[in-house]
């Protein structure tokens, strides 16, 4: 169920389940990454609009195959940090075969996204395609609509290449 609730002091509208609005049009990190989502889906093309998406802790991850796989928005307050970027959470080989892929066309997607996307080992076995960028303000719509708009870019360069390893895997 959609919640859609207007905040009378900044006739601003939150469109999510269940969100709160807190300190006049500040909300909290679920409710923003909530708020990220709404906001993603008119940002990408038709063909990416089939997914799954999850907000986990201070995470928003969005898959396609399965969540080894996903992109996240990472809001890390305590260091006034926003992570937008693809994870590989699976199983190291995996990981890393994914990362190979992304590592020979990092020109082209460092051309796409800018040049402070970084592919990086993160763990003993996780690899990222991502970017941090300072949370300069407070957790607002116009800084929601911004972070979609980010993830989508992700989104719409990296998701295709994925899909092409993948028939690739499988063929």
């Amino acid at each position: 169920m959609q919640v859609r609730e207007t905040h009378p002091a900044t006739s601003a509208t939150l469109v999510a389940s269940g969100c709160v609005w807190h300190h006049a049009s500040v909300v909290r990190i679920r409710d923003f990454l909530s708020l990220v989502y709404d906001r993603l889906p008119p940002h990408l093309p038709e063909a990416l609009r089939d997914h799954r998406w999850r907000v986990r802790f201070s995470m928003l991850q969005v898959y396609f195959a399965g969540p080894a796989v996903h992109y996240e928005v990472w809001v890390q307050r305590k260091y006034r940090r926003i992570e937008i970027g693809l994870h590989f959470e699976g199983e190291r080989e995996e990981n890393e075969r994914w990362a190979r892929a992304l590592g020979e066309r990092v020109l082209e997607n460092q051309a796409r996204l800018g040049p402070d996307v970084e592919l990086e080992e993160w763990t003993a076995s996780w690899m990222r395609l991502h970017e941090t960028r300072p949370l300069a303000g407070e957790l607002k719509e116009p800084l929601a609509d911004e972070i979609a708009e980010r993830l989508a870019a992700f989104i719409s360069v990296l998701e295709p290449m994925l899909e092409k390893e993948r028939a690739a895997m499988v063929g």
